[in-house]
């Protein structure tokens, strides 16, 4: 009897350190997922883990999405580490070489993914709304909504319809889940940091609104390619305001007309707020996001003595004092080589 227990035990025994053996290989290979046999490198994988999830189901999920082998183990490790009812929310990226471990913490602490989005200058509010609609960030419709709702513009700009004008062009980063509202309020925070103080009492010594300067600088934007000159071709503005003239800005039928492609002779007769060929002043709102460089144009204008400029197809442009000069140009550049740019035609 007695060596029969002592067989029973040692095969007890032997058994335990068998299964602790593999507990333990299973354990090592779920830490460092790099040694087990035949890893290899897979493109990162992003996960969105719902609010309110359970553990037991954020386990299970990040099974089938192939971030860890076992659930059982990231459950135990979560109980061990007192955090299985601690794990956050959100949109997260793992890569194929985080460990158990790893992917653990950044629950834990929530380091979600965040997005890097940029926003180009002399983008439209309808352009916005589509670049953070594609990164998933906040619907289409629902940021076009917010962004031209007049409630939502007076609260930031007096007098406001729309925030078209004051969506600042620059690089965010925002994470997912975030909402429309804080987009709007991080993206108009900015373009406010950029308009200075000084900025506001130069608005007021040209005896004009924020609402003024944001307009004309729209239209400098989209007007110039090339920053340099941009005061150039607000100072052609102001010259053709200040004597009664029509800004005859192509980029204002273009927002006017709610449609892209060449403009036509009917474009410019057509009878719309926005088409400054056939009505005086600035149109009733700004037709694009411009940049730090457009608004300190329209705010530093160049003093020059031109009243006309058309594109030389290169991204510049020919600047004329006459009519009768500017009609030169216009043989020149744009008549003879039969190019067209929306982008600035003449003036």
């Amino acid at each position: 009897m007695k060596v029969r227990g002592v067989r029973l035990a040692t095969w007890i025994v032997s058994l335990s350190l068998v299964v602790m053996t593999a507990f333990g290989v299973w354990t090592y290979l779920a830490l460092f997922p790099t040694m087990r046999p035949g890893y290899r490198d897979a493109a990162a994988t992003v996960v969105h883990i719902k609010p309110n999830t359970e553990s037991t189901a954020i386990a299970h999920q990040l099974k089938r999405q192939g971030i860890i082998q076992d659930p059982f183990l990231f459950i135990l490790f979560t109980l061990l580490r007192g955090s299985s009812d601690e794990l956050k929310a959100g949109e997260y990226e793992f890569t194929s070489s985080m460990g158990l471990l790893d992917v653990v913490r950044i629950l834990e602490e929530g380091k979600v993914l965040v997005h890097k989005v940029t926003v180009p200058e002399g983008s439209t509010v309808s352009q916005i709304a589509t670049l953070l609609d594609e990164e998933g960030l906040v619907d289409r419709e629902r940021f076009l909504k917010l962004a031209t709702d007049p409630s939502v513009a007076s609260f930031y700009v007096p007098g406001a319809d729309t925030l078209e004008g004051f969506l600042f062009p620059d690089t965010y980063h925002f994470i997912k889940g975030i909402g429309g509202e804080d987009i709007i309020e991080a993206i108009v925070q900015r373009f406010f940091r950029a308009f200075t103080r000084e900025d506001e009492l130069q608005t007021r010594k040209r005896g004009m609104s924020l609402f003024e300067i944001v307009i004309l600088a729209s239209i400098v934007e989209k007007e110039a390619v090339v920053d340099r000159e941009k005061p150039i071709i607000a100072g052609v503005f102001y010259n053709r305001l200040r004597r009664g003239m029509r800004l005859q800005a192509d980029p204002t039928v273009l927002y006017g007309r709610r449609r892209q492609g060449r403009i036509r002779r009917r474009d410019l007769r057509a009878d719309h707020p926005y088409n400054t060929y056939v009505r005086n002043g600035l149109p009733p709102g700004p037709i694009a996001n411009p940049g730090a460089a457009a608004l300190k144009a329209a705010l530093y204008p160049a003093q020059v003595s031109y009243l006309y400029f058309v594109s030389k197809n290169d991204g510049t442009h020919h600047f004329s004092r006459t009519l009768k000069e500017h009609q030169r140009a216009v043989r020149k550049y744009q008549y003879r080589r039969k190019v067209s740019n929306p982008k600035s035609r003449s003036i």
